[in-house]
């Protein structure tokens, strides 16, 4: 049985608990990119909320490509100054800062040109063009310069955002990947995009310590299976990684447009013992196939649910989200067995 209150090593670093704040887009940036005191302060509450792992929100590695407007910018050297500011509030309260580095894709709101593997959209009336093979090469030169900054800025490590139909996501799914060259087709060939980038960025950084986010399991036609989510971490791990962050596509309601195989009452048996859109199960089915921890992660907003997951074994660390979005201290108030003053999360 796991204790998410015990410390945990991986890639050389020592975490002091294992409850992560995972990515959450908060558009508080400045509208160039650049880190501001809205962004440093809603960070460093979490840290002095004794969260042991923080991964900062989806930040692009190209402006032009980014999520929406005021995201984070780590697409410049000139975004270094600012970065460097985040981590150092982070870590000053005793937790471990890395950063996510993204790239959107087809999934963005205002872009003038949409970019995936295939023609397939995965935003209502944005159809994305497919990238060539030499447009693929110079963005994951940009993951490897974004990775770098990150590094510069004394991030302890960068998260990959290989999930939720972003650019790598759409790569390795196969229902946004229609591809038939290197890659597209077999589950190798559509997770290349994703090990190019992991084996570019250790060429250039060495061991610099990096987590991988990914669908492991997605509910839409031809989409990510839970075989196919245990072969893609593995394909993965193998690559590089020193952590898997298991991430989901469940409930289509936040997916519009995309045709689900399934709904709440139909779901399959392994989803069903915990609440629906949750992708915890999905980091149990594979944890026991890889080496490396785990970041398990969704609907964990109670003390119960989080004594759940450890009874059940079910990874290595645990991701909440709106939990610490609505109550900084969440964490704090676990360890300290202050379980009843977590201020609760209202839709």
């Amino acid at each position: 049985m796991v204790n998410f209150a015990e410390p945990i090593e991986f890639a050389g670093l020592t975490v002091k608990n294992r409850f992560v704040m995972p990515p959450m887009v908060r558009s508080l940036a400045s509208e160039d990119g650049s880190v501001n005191d809205a962004v440093i302060q809603h960070y460093e509450d979490r840290s002095k909320g004794q969260v042991g792992l923080i991964i900062v929100e989806a930040a692009a590695i190209a402006w032009e490509h980014r999520i929406g407007m005021k995201n984070i910018g780590i697409h410049d050297d000139r975004m270094i100054p600012g970065l460097r500011r985040l981590a150092d509030a982070i870590k000053e309260h005793g937790a471990r800062a890395f950063i996510q580095i993204n790239h959107s894709g087809a999934k963005t709101h205002f872009n003038t040109r949409y970019v995936g593997p295939s023609n397939i959209s995965v935003v209502k009336h944005k159809i994305p063009e497919p990238l060539s093979v030499d447009e693929i090469h110079e963005i994951t030169q940009k993951f490897v310069d974004a990775a770098r900054r990150a590094m510069e800025a004394g991030f302890d490590g960068v998260e990959i955002h290989g999930a939720h139909y972003y650019l790598l996501s759409e790569f390795l799914s196969g229902y946004t990947n229609r591809r038939n060259d290197e890659y597209g087709g077999t589950t190798k060939k559509k997770a290349k995009f994703s090990v190019e980038v992991i084996r570019a960025i250790r060429r250039e950084l060495g061991d610099y310590p990096l987590i991988f986010r990914m669908n492991g399991f997605e509910n839409v036609e031809n989409g990510i299976t839970i075989d196919e989510g245990i072969e893609i971490a593995k394909i993965i791990e193998h690559a590089g990684i020193n952590l898997l962050h298991i991430s989901c596509v469940v409930d289509s309601t936040f997916n519009p447009g995309l045709p689900p195989v399934f709904d709440k009452e139909s779901q399959p048996d392994f989803l069903k013992d915990y609440p629906y859109d949750s992708c915890i199960p999905i980091a149990g089915k594979i944890r026991p196939h890889v080496s490396v921890p785990v970041i398990g992660v969704g609907e964990v907003r109670d003390a119960r649910l989080v004594k759940k997951v450890e009874r059940d074994n079910m990874c290595d660390m645990l991701g909440i989200g709106r939990g610490v979005l609505a109550d900084p201290y969440f964490i704090q108030k676990i360890l300290e067995g202050h379980e009843e003053d977590i201020i609760p999360w209202k839709e």
